[in-house]
């Protein structure tokens, strides 16, 4: 009769066993492992990418920080000429926006002539001759104008308040209106008063400028 040692049988059994077992763990922990990091780099790329997204502006977030920078560049030396001048430095602001659309013109970006002033020079480097809109007769026709040509922008700032301050050859009181407004809204409808532009909606268009960048700020 053959004897079994169910203790040895059992020590011997626990050793075939312990191998595949162990086998087994490691290979679970190590599809844990890459698991969880394949968790942690989507989590990092996808943290980036909201990142990237909220660190880059938008196309209209773009345009309104250059216009800023168009007011901030120009407000502080028309602040100056309303102190010495008295006209208001919002309706110089919005009519600089409005003319020279916000100093991307031709007339303004090559010729810095920001508010359309026209000249009546010969000499071409006063004067330039450029296609121009004008509201006649109840409809917008294009014409060619002869426009003032000046040095910088400060320039053309000067040269615009002079307009106003000493007024046309046929009448020096022309814009009297405009310098005696007390707010851009009265400055505004004297504008077309004083037929400074042929635009039937020109003093809408400048109070609108003027609400929408809050230029009432800088009088």
């Amino acid at each position: 009769m053959v004897k079994l040692d169910f203790g040895k049988l059992k020590i011997a059994i626990n050793k075939k066993l312990q191998p595949p077992v162990l086998f087994n763990m490691i290979h679970f922990f190590t599809a844990l492992i890459i698991l969880l990091l394949a968790c942690f780099v989507s989590f990092y790329v996808m943290a980036n990418a909201s990142l990237a997204d909220k660190s880059t502006p938008s196309k209209q977030e773009c345009r309104l920080i250059e216009e800023q920078k168009f007011i901030d560049r120009t407000a502080p030396y028309i602040q100056t000429r309303q102190h010495q001048d008295k006209i208001l430095a919002s309706i110089t602001l919005a009519q600089m926006i409005l003319e020279s659309d916000w100093g991307k013109s031709r007339l303004a970006s090559k010729y810095h002539n920001y508010f359309g002033v026209k000249s009546w020079s010969n000499d071409t480097k006063k004067s330039v001759k450029l296609e121009t809109s004008e509201f006649t007769d109840g409809k917008w026709i294009k014409v060619k104008g002869n426009f003032a040509v000046y040095k910088n922008w400060q320039t053309s700032v000067y040269q615009h308040n002079r307009l106003f301050l000493k007024g046309t050859t046929w009448n020096k009181n022309q814009y009297k209106a405009v310098l005696d407004a007390k707010n851009y809204v009265d400055g505004a409808q004297a504008l077309v008063k004083s037929a400074y532009a042929t635009d039937p909606d020109y003093a809408s268009k400048i109070i609108r400028i003027i609400k929408k960048y809050y230029l009432n700020i800088y009088d």
